[in-house]
């Protein structure tokens, strides 16, 4: 099968490429301009330029495949709102316009399960209504609206729902700044935000890419569905440290902080990364509501429908991937 790659060559789309080429597909990656495109060219993939912000770019980049794996996206729990909707909604609806002016209707979609948002009543499934607290989030959900239209217009689509995704090559979001700031002995991670026993749900890259494939090679069962995607279970914020210190080596936190003492405390490292221009999740006020609310989901629909089994439990997905981070200076 021919497929286009958009995202392919962020941190996930580099690992789906892989697990396309494995599988015997024709990948086709876009990127746009400038974009580091050496693990693709090693791949030995098709490569296209593309910007899912131009739609003119896209009515070249979308012919002659048979589907669409959509990963391009504005990936930041705290960006700008206009970017978030120029680039994972209107970006979206742009691709899906150009795919199907090309006469491609087979399109799989990359959303989170940031666009349910925390759970009240856990494990969440693929009804539980939607309340996403962050503008990615609610970009996500918006995306998976705009993918749904289509839906009556002929596009035979399927929605996937990664939790947080972690691996060999993340160098930049939430599962990285944690492990490497825990390895590190950072002053975010010497305490628990509140009792320690929130839940959270991670998902190893390599499970990720073997849902997609599981969802491209069974359009008959996925077309029309939306799936989450993730590890078999939630772990606690403690059980978490509690992993990463077998690992590091680290000893664990024991103080627990009050929510206002920590953002208290979190809010002038903020401001300093602000005014630097950087940002790490461990350093933000609004982290600390996230690492005290639930977000524990339930996989029975990908399971049951698409056979889908996570290899990767999490204490095994993190050595590998702790590894990687020593291997290649990140601690």
């Amino acid at each position: 099968m021919k497929v286009l790659l958009t995202g392919s060559t962020g941190f996930l789309g580099g690992h789906m490429a892989e697990g396309l080429v494995g599988r015997g597909h024709e990948a086709v990656a876009m990127s746009r301009k400038g974009s580091n495109t050496s693990l693709l060219r090693d791949l030995g993939v098709e490569l296209i330029h593309g910007d899912v912000t131009d739609a003119p770019s896209l009515v070249c980049a979308t012919k002659d495949v048979d589907s669409i794996i959509h990963l391009a996206a504005y990936y930041t729990f705290f960006g700008r709102k206009d970017i978030y909707e120029r680039v994972n909604v209107e970006g979206t609806r742009n691709l899906i316009s150009s795919a199907m002016e090309n006469g491609v209707t087979r399109f799989i979609h990359c959303s989170s399960t940031e666009a349910i948002g925390p759970v009240e009543n856990p494990p969440g499934n693929e009804l539980t209504p939607p309340r996403p607290a962050y503008d990615y989030g609610r970009s996500k959900l918006a995306s998976e609206r705009v993918v749904e239209s289509y839906g009556s217009l002929g596009l035979d689509y399927t929605i996937m729902r990664p939790s947080g995704i972690y691996g060999p090559r993340n160098i930049d979001d939430v599962a990285f700044w944690t492990i490497v700031s825990y390895a590190k002995n950072a002053l975010g991670t010497r305490f628990y935000i509140g009792p320690g026993e929130s839940h959270v749900q991670f998902c190893h890259v390599n499970d990720i890419v073997e849902g997609f494939m599981l969802a491209l090679e069974k359009p008959e069962l996925s077309s029309g569905r939306t799936y989450i995607i993730s590890d078999e279970r939630a772990y606690t914020y403690r059980e978490v440290y509690a992993l990463l210190s077998e690992i590091t080596g680290r000893k664990g936190p024991s103080l627990h902080l009050p929510k206002a003492i920590a953002k208290a405390m979190i809010l002038p490292i903020e401001s300093y990364y602000r005014l630097a221009r950087k940002s790490n999740f461990l350093y933000c006020t609004s982290t600390v509501e996230a690492v005290t609310s639930e977000r524990s989901y339930c996989i029975d629909r990908i399971r049951d429908e698409l056979g889908f089994r996570p290899r990767y439990d999490l204490r095994t997905g993190l050595a590998e991937t702790v590894e990687w981070y020593k291997d290649n200076g990140y601690i």
